[in-house]
C-alpha cells in the first residue's frame, strides 16, 4: 500500500523531471520546498529521476528522509522531458499543478505568485520569459521557433512560455486524457483553453552548467511542438510542388513554343535535366515533410506506453505500488 495514500490531498503538487542533476537536485528540493512552505498550504513534491546515470536518485532518496513532502519517482529509463513530466501527472494528486524544469533556470521562489493568480480562478497560469540568459546563438534559435511556431500553428500557443506554469487539475486531468506520445506540454496547455494569466520573469544562466536537454532535445521539442500544432509544412510541401510544377509546365512550353515557331534551337538534354532535377527537388521536399508526418502516426499507432516507472520513494524508503 502507498504510504500517501491515506495522507490529507495536497493542495499543491510540483513535478520536477531530473536527468543528471547531481550538483543541482539538493538546492532544486531545498528552493522548492521552501517555496511551498511559505505558501502555507498542504503541498507534495514529485521529482521524477528520468533514467539518470549519475548519483541524482540515491541523493533524492535520501532528502526524503527528511522532507516528507518529496516523493522521487525513478523511471525505468531515459524516456525523455515530456514524457517524464507526464509521469509527475499522472502521479500528481494536488488541486493545482505546477510544472518546474529541474536545472533551476526558472526560479521557485515565483511559485508563491503562480498560485496566487491560479487562486483568483486562473485555469492556466505560465511564466512568461521576458529576459533569457542564453548565449546568443541559442537565444535566435529559440526566437526564430517561437515566430514560426506563432504564425503556422493552429492553436494560439503565447511565444516565450515553456514548461514553468501552474494548472488547475481540470485542466490536469485532460492532459491526462490526450494520447498523444510527441507532447510539448505549452501547446497542449494552449490548446485546453481556460482563463489563462502570465507571471513574468527573468529566466538566469543554468547553475550546473550546460542545458541537459541540449541542441538535439530543443529540435526534437520544436519538430514536435511544429508537426503535433499545424498542419502549414504539409500545406507549403503542397503549395510549393504546385509552383514547382507550374513552372515546369511554363519552361516546357516554351521550349516547345521556341522549337516550334523561331529558329532558336533549345538544347534537348539540358531543358531535360533542368525540368527533371527541378521535379526532383520538389518531390524530396514533399517526402520528406510527409516522412516526419508519418513517423509521429508509426509512433502513435504502436500505442506502447509513453513511460515506466521502475519504482517510488518516499519518507527514504520505497513505495509498494499496487497494480493498475
Amino acid at each position: 500500500m502507498d504510504p500517501t495514500e491515506h495522507a490529507s490531498r495536497p493542495t499543491l503538487s510540483v513535478i520536477a523531471p531530473v536527468h543528471n542533476e547531481e550538483t543541482v537536485v539538493d538546492e532544486l528540493v531545498r528552493r522548492v520546498t521552501a517555496a511551498c512552505h511559505g505558501i502555507g498550504v498542504p503541498f507534495e513534491f514529485l521529482v521524477v529521476n528520468d533514467g539518470s546515470s549519475d548519483s541524482t536518485l540515491p541523493l533524492l532518496v535520501e532528502l526524503s528522509r527528511t522532507i516528507p513532502e518529496l516523493r522521487v519517482v525513478n523511471l525505468m529509463r531515459n524516456f525523455g522531458h515530456m514524457p517524464a513530466l507526464s509521469a509527475g501527472l499522472e502521479l500528481s494528486r494536488g488541486d493545482g499543478v505546477v510544472f518546474i524544469d529541474g536545472d533551476l533556470q526558472d526560479p521557485p521562489e515565483l511559485i508563491p505568485e503562480l498560485y496566487a493568480e491560479w487562486q483568483r480562478g486562473m485555469d492556466v497560469v505560465c511564466g512568461l520569459r521576458v529576459v533569457r540568459r542564453e548565449h546568443a546563438l541559442k537565444r535566435l534559435g529559440i526566437g526564430g521557433f517561437y515566430w514560426m511556431l506563432s504564425r503556422l500553428s493552429d492553436t494560439a500557443i503565447p511565444p516565450q512560455v515553456g514548461t514553468f506554469s501552474i494548472i488547475d487539475r481540470r485542466v490536469a486531468d485532460i492532459q491526462r486524457t490526450m494520447p498523444e506520445r510527441d507532447r510539448y506540454v505549452a501547446g497542449l496547455r494552449a490548446w485546453v483553453g481556460g482563463q489563462q494569466s502570465f507571471v513574468s520573469y527573468e529566466r538566469p544562466d543554468r547553475p550546473g552548467g550546460g542545458s541537459r536537454v541540449g541542441m538535439r532535445g530543443l529540435l526534437h521539442l520544436a519538430r514536435a511542438g511544429l508537426l503535433s500544432f499545424s498542419k502549414a509544412p504539409l500545406r507549403i510541401a503542397s503549395l510549393f510542388s504546385v509552383f514547382v510544377g507550374l513552372t515546369m509546365l511554363a519552361v516546357g512550353a516554351h521550349a516547345v513554343i521556341a522549337r516550334v515557331f523561331t529558329r532558336s534551337a533549345i538544347p534537348g538534354w539540358a531543358s531535360t535535366l533542368t525540368m527533371v532535377g527541378v521535379l526532383g527537388f520538389a518531390q524530396s521536399v514533399m517526402m520528406a515533410v510527409l516522412a516526419e508526418y508519418l513517423a509521429v502516426v508509426f509512433g502513435e499507432i504502436k500505442g506502447r506506453p509513453l513511460f515506466l516507472v521502475r519504482d517510488e520513494y518516499a519518507n527514504g524508503l520505497a513505495v509498494t505500488r499496487s497494480a493498475d
